[in-house]
Parts: C-alpha cells; sequence; structure tokens
C-alpha cells in the first residue's frame, strides 16, 4: 500500500528517544511527508518504543491498540527498541502494519519512502529545532552518543541499541550552531551511554571536551546534560559545571542500588562509596546543582539489609530526586534466569519508600529556590490562567506570569513559592 500525507510520531521512553524521533521526522519529510504534531490527523503513525522495562512493554502494546482505535485507516509502524528486542509479541499486537527495529539505520528511511509513493524531497531539510517543535518541545534534544559497550546483569538496552558509537564532534558542534540559529535556546546532550562519548573514536577529552567546543561555537543558547555514570564524571567536566554559566547545574546519576553487594551482583563498576564521593565533589564544586539519580528496588538476591543501605546512601548524599523502578527480569539478560527474586509485594513495598524518600527530597530542594531568580526555559502557557509553564536551568518545572514570552524562550523568574511539585513565580 502506497500512502502519501500526513506522518505523526508518538515516543515512549528515554531522552535519547525524543532525539531519535526528531531524526524520524526528518526522514518524513524527506520523504515527502507532511510532518505534523502528535495528536493531529495523520496517515502514518510511528510509535518510537521502549523496552527497558514490562511495564514499558506493555504500555507499547496499549498504545498502538491505542492509536489503532483512533485512527483505523493509518498505517501503524512500530520501531525503536521494543520493536528491536521483542519479535516475538508481534504476533499479539496485530494493530501494527510494519515492525523495525533500530540496529539497520537504512531500514526506516526505506520503508518511509515507499509509503510516501518516493514523492519528490522538500526544497530543505527539517531542522533538529523545527522536528522539536513538531514533537511539542521547546528543547532541541540533540543525540551525541547510540549504544552501550557496559554488561550490566539486568539490562536488555545493549541487545537493543548494539554497541558504543559516538557521533563525530564536528558534527555535533554543526548541528548544534544550526539549531542556535534557527532559535533553539536549550539544547539537550544525550545519549544511551554519553558518558563514554568518544570512546570509541580515541578521543582524549570525551565528553567534557565536546561541551567546551559547543560553548565555544555558540553565544546564546544553553546546554543541559543528561545521564552520566558516576565514574565518568570526569574534574574536566566538574570545572565545566562549575564556571561555565550556560552549562545547566544539573545531572541524573545512575545509582541503581546502595548496597555493593548488590552493585557487585549487578555487574555496576563502582562502589557505594565511589558513588557518595563523586556526588559529594559535585555538590561542593557546583553550588545549588541538581542531581537526581535512578534506583532499582528487588533486584534478585537483594535482602532488606541490602536495601536498608541503598536508603542510607541515598539519605547521605545530596540527591534532590530519585526515578524508583521495581526490578523487571528482560529476556536475554543475565539476570532473567537468576531464581532468586525478590516477591512482588516486597518489591512494591520498597518502590514504594523510595518514592516516600523523592517526594521529601523534591519538596526540600524546592524549598531551598524560593526567593532566588532563575531561568525557565518556557514551554506553554495555560489558556485559562494565562501562566507559562517552563523548565529552569537546576531541572525544576515553574509556573510564572510574564507578559510576553514565547515557547522556548529563556525567561528569568522570582520565585515566590513551592506549588505541589512546581516553584511558582513571576518573570522579571
Amino acid at each position: 500500500m502506497r500512502v502519501r500525507g500526513r506522518l505523526s510520531v508518538v515516543t515512549v521512553g528515554c531522552k535519547a528517544n525524543f532525539a531519535d524521533s526528531a531524526a524520524i521526522l526528518a526522514h518524513a519529510a524527506r520523504a515527502g511527508f507532511e510532518v505534523v504534531g502528535d495528536g493531529a490527523p495523520a496517515d502514518v503513525l510511528v510509535i518510537n518504543s521502549c523496552t527497558v522495562t514490562r511495564r514499558a512493554d506493555r504500555d507499547c502494546r496499549a498504545l498502538a491498540r491505542r492509536l489503532r482505535r483512533a485512527h483505523p485507516g493509518a498505517v501503524l509502524v512500530m520501531t525503536g527498541c521494543f520493536a528491536e528486542t521483542t519479535p516475538e509479541a508481534r504476533a499479539s499486537v496485530p494493530e501494527v502494519d510494519h515492525w523495525l527495529g533500530i540496529r539497520e539505520p537504512s531500514g526506516l528511511p526505506l520503508l518511509l519512502r515507499f509509503l510516501a509513493g518516493n514523492a519528490p524531497p522538500p526544497d530543505e531539510e527539517l531542522s533538529d529545532f523545527a522536528a522539536a517543535r513538531l514533537l511539542g518541545h521547546s528543547r532541541v534534544f540533540l543525540k551525541v552518543q547510540d549504544g552501550c559497550d557496559a554488561a550490566c546483569a539486568y539490562c536488555v538496552v545493549p541487545k537493543a541499541r548494539g554497541a558504543g558509537r559516538s557521533l563525530p564532534r564536528r558534527e555535533v558542534v554543526e548541528r548544534a550552531v544550526r539549531a542556535e540559529r534557527d532559535g533553539a535556546r536549550e539544547i539537550v546532550l544525550t545519549g544511551i551511554h554519553t558518558g563514554r562519548y568518544g570512546a570509541d573514536r580515541g578521543d582524549r577529552d570525551g565528553l567534557a571536551g565536546l561541551v567546551e567546543g559547543l560553548l565555544q561555537a555558540t553565544s546564546g543558547c544553553r546546554f543541559r546534560l543528561g545521564s552520566v555514570e558516576p565514574l565518568e564524571i570526569s574534574s574536566a567536566l566538574v570545572s565545566l559545571l562549575s564556571k561555565e554559566g550556560r552549562l545547566c547545574p544539573h545531572l541524573h546519576v545512575p545509582l541503581q542500588g546502595g548496597s555493593d553487594r548488590v552493585l557487585l551482583r549487578m555487574r555496576r563498576p563502582y562502589t557505594a562509596r565511589q558513588y557518595r564521593e563523586r556526588l559529594d565533589l559535585l555538590a561542593a564544586e557546583v553550588p545549588g546543582i541538581r542531581l537526581g539519580a535512578d534506583v532499582i528496588a528487588g533486584f534478585p538476591g537483594e535482602t532488606r539489609d541490602d536495601f536498608e543501605e541503598t536508603m542510607r546512601l541515598i539519605r547521605d548524599t545530596p540527591l534532590s530526586y530519585l526515578h524508583a523502578f521495581p526490578y523487571s527480569p528482560r529476556a536475554g539478560t543475565e539476570s532473567a534466569g537468576w531464581t532468586d527474586d525478590v516477591s512482588a509485594a516486597e518489591k512494591t513495598r520498597r518502590v514504594a519508600r523510595l518514592r516516600e524518600a523523592d517526594v521529601a527530597m523534591r519538596r526540600e530542594y524546592l524549598g531551598k529556590q524560593v526567593g532566588k531568580t532563575l531561568v525557565a526555559a518556557a514551554s506553554a502557557r495555560d489558556p485559562k490562567t494565562g501562566e507559562m509553564r517552563g523548565t529552569t536551568e537546576n531541572y525544576a518545572e515553574a509556573v510564572f506570569r510574564a507578559a510576553i514570552a514565547a515557547r522556548g524562550d529563556l525567561i528569568p523568574v522570582r520565585i515566590d513559592a513551592v506549588r505541589g511539585e512546581h516553584l511558582e513565580g513571576t518573570a522579571v
């Protein structure tokens, strides 16, 4: 079946997936489609999927069924990590017309050109900034690296993404310069193993060198780092975070567990002490930095004492938020076959405690922002109240009043109060 018309992408998962979705839109525009935002009528719908947990798999299946009901005549394409690692799921999701993994980069462009009937390409390429806008984002997600060479016992991502590989520095800089020229005011550097940027290319200064080059090549936009493993936070990176005003004071540093015994079994390459020391260094050198972490509850063999060690480590570090997940066995991983899994009820209790800690940490950190002036990247205006929403440099959501502000603008905001999980303020 050959289709000409509109195409939309729906994204599930991490920031790297958001960057991939922008690339999908660029391929679609090049194939001759009119690319439209999520929720708009479309002739082709692409689901960019996630498979990091069983819940993610379930969400992808449910999303396909929901989109089929809403768009009965559309062509439905499933791509991303779920499509790559779970071929056996295809029979249970007949709503999907085409399945494409992500290990063959030419597969999706070829399919899109076929669906578009080999329509002539547009006069201009769809830029990273334009794609971000179509995806409903006020920030540009620039994927600088893909794949992972780690061998964590629980993780299926290397199976989905393959070996680590970095985008050439020159290409990253060119794309960032172009995004800034087009109007981007915040660029998020993302990847699957971002802290290993450049390792496959023999770059000596890796991620820190890339950030320094981006800051030198641009003038007005700010940059945000995504997730960086603790031992990959170099002294050069800490120095840039402490000195460069256009590098956002925020970092997500995966923890996964606070017991050395469990970390060793997870195949994580650091100890609890090393994790604590790295975060203490960041807090000392970058005052006010916001630090977050992923934590897995109920990893096979994790005892109650192990979990209490995790809770103590969290209390002893300058973390200000958590992403807590129950352990989920993934086919093809080392831990999937282990027989000492923690009971579902105990996982639920542990996740609940982690989320209680998360709420308390968020509340404490947000309370310390009252009275400060932060710079928010405006994302949307509430049509009822007229208030703007945006993300501050330290990764807090802010609601504020501003007479003149467009999506993506960087707006100084005086923080007056905490409203639930958000800051409340006034543009200055």
